[in-house]
């Protein structure tokens, strides 16, 4: 999707954007009135972020290079999540289009509601954006994009969500001090030294790295509903989208990373909520029939399901049914997991997923703060956080610490091998 806080630093953006800039007045139609400064610096701004954009589809090997726009933004009130002056972006995008007849970029609008037009490099900026071998080093994100997310959900959380709405929400002292936490731990890792291996996918935007918060309301919450203690992940790093086969690549301060995870977060926070110490070892093995190794990763899934929804769970969610034995019944599965974790009958099937990940972005939260008083830069992972080999010991005890003071537990803590 297009990124209005996306610019490069490559020469050639530079000048193209120069160019269309020097001789826009022929691609407009006539003004009887001279344009205001301020809107011929948000116009020349929508430009050159347009072409950034482009620019990156092809940098990072998008294929075909195509970039998702909304061209509702210049009919819609400014909410928090928008860029000053970006109003205009519709008309701009158009002109270029249409004046340029495709030398610049091609528009697919779109006449469906909920999806979003697209825009590619045309044929002729297409063969000089390859010819000038960008790296995603080229790109970074300018300062503004607002860091705390509150969004309600279209569907039920746990089944790969479609879709979301943004809420354009009123400022407390909670989201002011989330705001500043966020900052500070943006500020960390704008400051680390940040990358992977030499040679290992030049095509990874290791510069795009300023994390937002993202709180989620179910899709029952009544309209005006603004809450905070739902959801609050971290997301937006670019290692997050690394597959764990590639994490062996990432480098922090020149150094190969630990990646340590909490061992079965969310059923040790779900023991944590209802005040019963877990068993011991991995909770996910102790399913009756399905301790295998091979079925942990349906296991996970069916379990989470189940501390999302509300009602019995009936059908394997979606995604799953290859992870788990063929033939074997939901209601099987089910009665399964119930038998395996008894004191957790009264936390099953009543929503409460969305609070569990409250829970567990709070203590990621603390973790990051307090390693970044320490000047240690970590990568969180949602369930854990990479940081550089050195620095292990540091971060496996604050995170410990974090835990404890969030859940009123330690939870265990392993070091996942990728090398």
């Amino acid at each position: 999707m297009f990124d209005p806080w996306l610019t490069s630093s490559h020469r050639f953006i530079e000048v193209v954007g120069d160019n269309l800039i020097l001789n826009w007045e022929r691609l407009e139609p006539p003004r009887q009135r001279r344009l205001r400064e301020a809107d011929r610096q948000n116009r020349d701004a929508i430009i050159r972020a347009v072409l950034a954009n482009l620019a990156f589809a092809v940098a990072t090997g998008i294929e075909p290079p195509v970039i998702g726009i909304s061209l509702r933004a210049g009919k819609q009130k400014k909410t928090r999540y928008d860029r000053d002056g970006f109003a205009g972006l519709p008309r701009v995008v158009t002109l270029l289009a249409e004046r340029l007849e495709s030398d610049l970029l091609t528009l697919a609008t779109s006449k469906e509601w909920g999806r979003a037009s697209a825009i590619t490099p045309g044929p002729n900026l297409l063969e000089h954006l390859r010819s000038f071998r960008f790296t995603a080093e080229h790109f970074h994100q300018l300062p503004g994009r607002e860091s705390v997310w509150l969004s309600r959900t279209e569907r039920d959380f746990a089944g790969n969500v479609a879709g979301r709405e943004l809420i354009d929400y009123a400022d407390t002292s909670e989201t002011i001090q989330y705001r500043a936490e966020m900052q500070r731990i943006n500020d960390t890792l704008a400051a680390a030294n940040l990358g992977l291996e030499p040679g290992n996918a030049p095509t990874t935007p290791t510069r795009l790295r300023a994390l937002r918060r993202a709180f989620n309301l179910p899709a029952d919450a009544p309209h005006g509903t603004e809450r905070f203690d739902l959801g609050g992940r971290l997301f937006g790093g670019w290692w997050q989208a690394l597959p764990r086969s590639r994490r062996h690549a990432v480098r922090i301060d020149g150094e190969p990373v630990a990646d340590l995870d909490f061992s079965s977060m969310f059923l040790r926070l779900a023991y944590a909520e209802v005040g019963v110490k877990p068993p011991d070892g991995d909770l996910y093995a102790t399913i009756p029939g399905l301790s295998e190794r091979r079925w942990r990763p349906g296991i996970k899934k069916v379990v989470s399901a189940m501390l999302f929804r509300t009602t019995p769970l009936v059908r394997a969610p979606k995604g799953t049914r290859s992870f788990l034995p063929s033939g074997l019944p939901a209601s099987q599965l089910r009665s399964a997991i119930l038998s395996a974790h008894p004191a957790l009958a009264g936390v099953f099937e009543t929503g409460i997923g969305l609070r569990l990940m409250f829970r567990e972005s709070q203590v990621l939260v603390a973790a990051l703060l307090a390693l970044a008083e320490e000047g240690a830069a970590a990568l969180p992972m949602h369930d854990g956080l990479m940081v550089a080999r050195s620095k292990a010991d540091l971060a496996a005890g604050i995170m410990a610490e974090a835990a404890k003071a969030i859940t009123g537990y330690y939870l265990p803590i392993s070091l996942e091998k990728h090398y």
